[in-house]
């Protein structure tokens, strides 16, 4: 649908509130990454949604789950009045207490709906929900919200009543609401309390105005001869439905829709300005052919020509792409486009089960079921693939070697560039050839509520955001075969030499991780700087890595301001934290960044971890420079090292020691291990400050020397 007017309206006090607030601490990208605010670069016709900036990227959420206690009590006499800015009393409201920045994010509002979101105030331990206002009405609580419109909510709710036994484990908040059942070209005005564990709420958030679009046109693909009977290749019916959809026809904006039925499809490209809806009971199935996916159609990861120029890789089963793109496209190329639905895309890429013989489904901790794919690589795609293998075969038998043909021939479900204002909602993501879903050099971008099951498909990530700012992941289901959500920004000297864009301004919130490499990811690709990350209220269970950062010396960049805060991880199976740049999956050659890659300015704050079976608890290495022209035949001017790492409140039980290298800087307060004997080693590091109720000290250690400590405990 493609929307031509309406947008959020926040009162004059919001306004001041919410311009030009940046995640993390400094503006260090030059891209232009202002979250809460308008960041339309003068498009006004977002399709489905209005045109803020891709989410207020600060931090979010409250920090405890709980009941919906509503008292009217401390809520401004029980009347939802309280508009945002000074009333014609010119009387000054402290709203310090009430949800902050609440917003309606980038297109997420239709004919009938619309989802909000906020930040937790400054002060919320004692918050237990929210309750939201639509036009002076109570209308529900978060809580109870997320029970209809959540795939994460029932896992979240099992993890707390069943996993978390003991109560042990920082409760997180849920801080988004979906409003259904409105009228098409309506203004609706909302605000949102905290209510606390007494029963009583806070004074309103400063309230946001929002005008629901116009019914669009519908344009079902069977209109144009798609059978959806999943034989028929329906791939030119559903393109021609998505080229018919535009606003030159549909002034009013058009949705085009598979109904129910099984789609079978090679790749789909969309346009700006429109909807593409897969409907409950629909499925867009990958075709098995490589043919379907035509490489003169697909696309270059990055416009590096040095060493050699990147190979083509062929279109996913949904793009957004130039016909002709070289590696690059600019956020603006494309805008306005929504991708939703409660149906399923099926990217048919692997055979089941996770090894030979294996079973198809397993039941969850939730008592759902959940797909298992092979877990294969190249030397067994032919006998592991579906599309998988039809592809590699085919680029084989050109000339690719093996190696080259399954890192670059694979297809993707998506694969969407060069787009400013994107939504994603509602769908069920299954069996990638390669990637899930790829956003590459856009803007104002939003994931809310996918059901992302992958696992263990090889390199299956969930959500893969390549030299993009401004981005919300919420609500979403993560059961991947590798990353969950992973952060991208290019590698080497090609950054600079084609003025590659920082990846910048993230939200991450409300989400469950399940499987997957690492919950939330940066790198190994981190040579634009990944920053302005928060992380906050999510649950992990099964996860590989909690925050995983990766990255290899010579990409060079790395990870900056992040913010990974109250969120609760479980049976970790490999390590909870990594900041490493000896990531060895992942090799490209390039011409070398100017310094190597590092991590900084990192806050881990209010976290609990249970359990980790395998490697270490913390993991920081780095290199010197000799180590490093030893390994790559690189001369760097300065060692590979990592600072201002900041560990607040966090606590540890069951896992294994730390291993913490090639750190300067840093602080470790209030950290606490229970069963972990000498859970501190330090080697390698200068200025480490260790602060609990056995230890407070500073420690630097150089040379070969190894420092160990015990650490406190509850």
């Amino acid at each position: 649908m493609f929307y031509s007017l309406p947008k959020i309206r926040l009162t004059l006090g919001a306004i001041v509130v919410l311009s030009g607030l940046m995640v993390g601490c400094d503006n260090a990208s030059n891209s232009n990454n202002s979250l809460g605010s308008d960041n339309t670069s003068g498009s006004n016709n977002a399709s489905g949604g209005d045109n803020t900036s891709g989410g207020n990227n600060t931090s979010g959420g409250d920090n405890n789950s709980g009941e919906n206690n509503n008292s009217g009590e401390n809520n401004n006499s029980g009347e939802n009045n309280n508009s945002g800015g000074n009333s014609g009393e010119n009387t000054v409201v402290d709203r310090s207490a009430a949800p902050q920045k609440v917003q309606v994010p980038t297109l997420a509002y239709d004919d009938s709906s619309v989802v909000l979101v906020w930040e937790k105030p400054e002060q919320y331990s004692e918050i237990k929900d929210y309750n939201v206002y639509m036009n002076g009405q109570l209308i529900g609580n978060a809580n109870a919200n997320h029970d209809l419109h959540s795939p994460a909510k029932p896992y979240i709710d099992n993890f707390y009543q069943n996993i978390d036994s003991d109560n042990w484990h920082t409760k997180i908040g849920l801080h988004n609401f979906t409003v259904t059942g409105l009228t098409p070209a309506t203004e609706y005005s909302f605000t949102v309390r905290a209510v606390y564990a007494d029963g009583k709420e806070s004074v309103d958030s400063e309230t946001v105005k929002q005008e629901t679009s116009a019914k669009p046109y519908l344009i079902d693909v069977k209109t144009f001869g798609a059978r959806g009977d999943g034989v028929t290749l329906d791939t030119a019916a559903i393109q021609s439905a998505i080229d018919s959809c535009t606003l030159e026809r549909y002034s009013q904006g058009c949705k085009v829709q598979l109904s129910e039925g099984t789609y079978k499809s090679g790749a789909l490209f969309l346009h700006s300005n429109m909807t593409f809806e897969v409907a409950e009971n629909a499925v867009l199935l990958g075709s098995a052919d490589a043919a379907d996916y035509p490489l003169e159609k697909g696309y270059t990861l990055y416009p590096y020509t040095v060493p050699a120029p990147m190979p083509k890789r062929p279109p996913s089963l949904l793009n957004v792409l130039e016909a002709n793109d070289r590696g690059s496209t600019h956020a603006g190329t494309f805008e306005n486009i929504r991708i939703v639905g409660k149906g399923t895309i099926d990217g048919n890429g692997w055979t089941r089960g996770i090894s030979a013989g294996g079973v198809d489904e397993i039941t969850d901790e939730a008592g759902n079921t959940l797909p298992q794919y092979r877990a294969s690589k190249e030397d067994k795609v032919n006998n592991d693939g579906i599309l998988a293998k039809a592809q590699v075969a085919v680029a084989v038998g050109e000339g690719m070697s093996l190696t080259e043909a399954y890192k670059n021939r694979r297809s993707s479900l998506m694969t969407l560039r060069g787009v400013r204002n994107l939504y994603v909602d509602g769908l069920t993501i299954l069996n990638p050839a390669f990637h899930g879903v790829m956003v590459l050099e856009s803007e104002n971008v939003v994931m809310n509520a996918l059901s992302h099951t992958t696992f263990d498909a090889n390199n299956a990530d969930g959500i893969e955001f390549g030299n993009s700012q401004n981005v919300m992941v919420f609500n979403n289901f993560f059961d991947t075969g590798d990353d969950c959500v992973n952060f991208a920004a290019g590698f080497g000297a090609g950054v600079q030499e084609f003025g590659q864009k920082a990846q910048s301004g993230a939200w991450i919130f409300n989400n469950y991780f399940r499987n997957g490499h690492g919950a939330v990811v940066a790198g190994s690709h981190t040579g634009a700087w990944i920053e302005k990350i928060r992380a906050e209220d999510n649950v992990m269970y099964l996860t590989f890595v909690g925050l995983r950062m990766k990255s290899r010396p010579y990409y060079g960049g790395g990870a900056r301001d992040v913010l990974f805060r109250d969120n609760a991880m479980v049976a970790i199976n490999e390590q909870p934290f990594v900041f490493t740049i000896k990531y060895a999956a992942d090799v490209n050659d390039t011409v070398p960044a100017s310094e190597p890659a590092q991590f900084r300015d990192v806050t881990v704050k209010n976290v609990t971890i249970d359990g980790t079976s395998k490697k270490n608890s913390i993991l920081v290495d780095g290199m010197t420079v000799a180590e490093m022209e030893s390994a790559y035949g690189f001369a760097f001017e300065r060692d590979a090292f990592h600072s201002g790492l900041h560990f607040d409140n966090v606590k540890f039980k069951n896992t294994k020691a730390t291993d913490i290298s090639f750190l300067r800087d840093s602080q470790f307060n209030q950290v606490i291990f229970e069963n972990v004997p000498a859970a501190w080693k330090f080697m390698q590091v200068q200025d480490i400050t260790l602060k609990d109720s056995v230890n407070d000290d500073v420690v630097s250690v150089s040379g070969a020397g190894v420092m160990t400590l015990e650490a406190a405990t509850e």
